[in-house]
């Protein structure tokens, strides 16, 4: 008779020992033991069990194998937000345990009055980030320079040789304004008087996008894809975790009374605008084009306003793709846009001279035909973090892997395997209208010192944000 026991023994140690080495082969076999064993019935059964799970679990190590971490096996933290102050025009709440928490911004009326209400409630968080923002900003800027440089336009690097960030802000400032929407200058002013911050200061901030290049990672799938047919999106932010801007997480829930409707950004205190975003109707994401060739712009609209105007006014892709293609574009970007009005995910190469629309039947430039590492799945579209092409195989197999069981469980797993998401994480669903969110460490001095333990979004727990609730909560 079989001894059980010690042929999984073996074959525990032959895993740790040759690990993926002749795996296609091994699967065969064993495919072919679990319909020909000769065994007794009972002897069979639980040599078909133990096959079986031999054949998952190999499967799992082989995605593994090809992922750079593992997911956390934390639980997403579903308890209900906790109310903790008002004013007028606005409602803050709070979410998570102590040692993660978020705070929820709800917002009110028009652009001024919105801008007003974040300042007044979130004040001190606000001026804390403001108080060491540049110099992070400097530092990290021309770091970009040094190590990018042949990517970045060369009127910015010699911009900032010349004059400095805060210089090279002020000019992004003023070329940029007659693109820009008059309501985001009125909000700025609204958040400038509520939180007792210099106007120009906040102009200055919020410029910033522009110079910055961060490397992330995007996912939508729906349809055959996804558990339930419905469509998830995942938006991984990396972007130095150790920026300042981890102080303050701040969901911001926004209920426009002047245009527009009602729609949420994961932000920071004292930033409005779009980097990670959903109003139901729509999801944004994007990702720095990094080997983007072509030409760019100073003047134009800037890409975080533009993406916000999206979540706020847009109602489906044709209205979204709309404005970009009839924008004044500046930099390079891939943008990711989802929607309820089609249940589908759509990429975008977004820059000053092209705009270029791809689904999950046509392959990036840089992936024709599509390489190996980045496959074309049915009904999913996604971006990893690299530098496109990216020869990362990591994604592209858990996707695969979980084909027709993607959920949120799936992208909080994919982000700790392909450990992105360094800064925040956002996952809508959009079905049923909820937001998980992940950020990196909050606690902690800026900068950090070196002995400081920095834990990055994607390795801790995901809280739950019931948008279906604080959409349609009232003043």
């Amino acid at each position: 008779m079989v001894d059980l026991e010690e042929w999984g023994e073996r074959f525990n140690s032959f895993l740790e020992t040759d690990r993926h080495r002749h795996t296609e082969d091994i699967l065969l076999i064993l495919y072919y033991l679990i319909n020909q064993a000769s065994f007794s019935s009972v002897v069979h059964k639980m040599m078909k069990s133990m096959i079986i799970l031999i054949i998952t679990t190999l499967l799992l190590t082989i995605v593994n194998a090809q992922c750079p971490g593992n997911p956390t096996g934390i639980p997403v933290y579903t308890e209900s937000a906790i109310y903790l102050n008002a004013t007028t025009n606005g409602k803050l709440y709070v979410t998570g345990p102590a040692d993660n928490q978020v705070n929820i911004l709800q917002v009110y009326g028009t652009a001024y009055e919105r801008g007003y209400a974040h300042g007044v409630l979130l004040r001190g968080e606000a001026q804390e980030i403001y108080a060491v923002f540049f110099e992070f900003v400097t530092d990290m800027v021309n770091e970009l320079v040094e190590k990018y440089a042949k990517f970045i336009p060369l009127w910015l690097v010699d911009l900032i040789e010349r004059a400095g960030i805060g210089a090279a802000l002020d000019i992004t400032a003023d070329l940029t304004k007659k693109y820009t929407p008059q309501h985001f200058f009125d909000e700025m002013r609204g958040l400038a008087d509520g939180s007792g911050l210099p106007y120009q200061t906040v102009l200055r901030l919020h410029m910033f996008p522009e110079l910055i290049k961060a490397a992330c990672s995007m996912v939508g799938a729906w349809g055959d894809a996804s558990i339930d047919g419905n469509l998830y999106q995942l938006r991984a932010l990396d972007f130095k975790p150790e920026t300042p801007l981890r102080l303050h997480p701040v969901v911001i829930v926004s209920h426009p009374t002047d245009g527009g409707d009602t729609f949420a950004t994961l932000s920071w205190a004292g930033f409005l605008g779009a980097l990670t975003g959903y109003s139901q109707r729509m999801g944004i994401c994007e990702k720095y084009w990094f080997a983007y060739n072509g030409t760019s712009s100073r003047e134009g609209y800037p890409w975080h306003f533009l993406l916000r105007d999206i979540l706020q006014f847009d109602n489906n892709p044709d209205e979204a793709l709309t404005r970009i293609i009839n924008a004044e574009r500046t930099c390079s970007i891939y943008v990711g846009l989802g929607t309820n009005a089609t249940n589908d995910f759509r990429a975008v190469e977004y820059s000053h001279q092209v705009v270029r629309v791809f689904d999950d039947q046509t392959p990036f430039p840089a992936f024709a035909p599509p390489s190996a590492a980045h496959p074309l799945i049915k009904d999913v579209v996604y971006i990893d973090k690299h530098v496109q092409p990216s020869n990362d195989p990591c994604i592209g197999s858990v996707l695969q892997k979980n084909h027709g069981q993607i959920n949120v469980q799936t992208y909080i797993d994919l982000t700790a395997q392909e450990q992105t998401g360094d800064l925040h994480i956002a996952i809508y669903d959009f079905a049923a209208n909820q937001m998980f969110v992940s950020v990196a460490t909050q606690q902690g001095p800026y900068p950090p010192p070196a002995n400081f333990t920095l834990v990055p979004a994607y390795a801790r727990q995901f809280l739950q944000i019931d948008l279906e609730y604080f959409f349609n909560e009232s003043i």
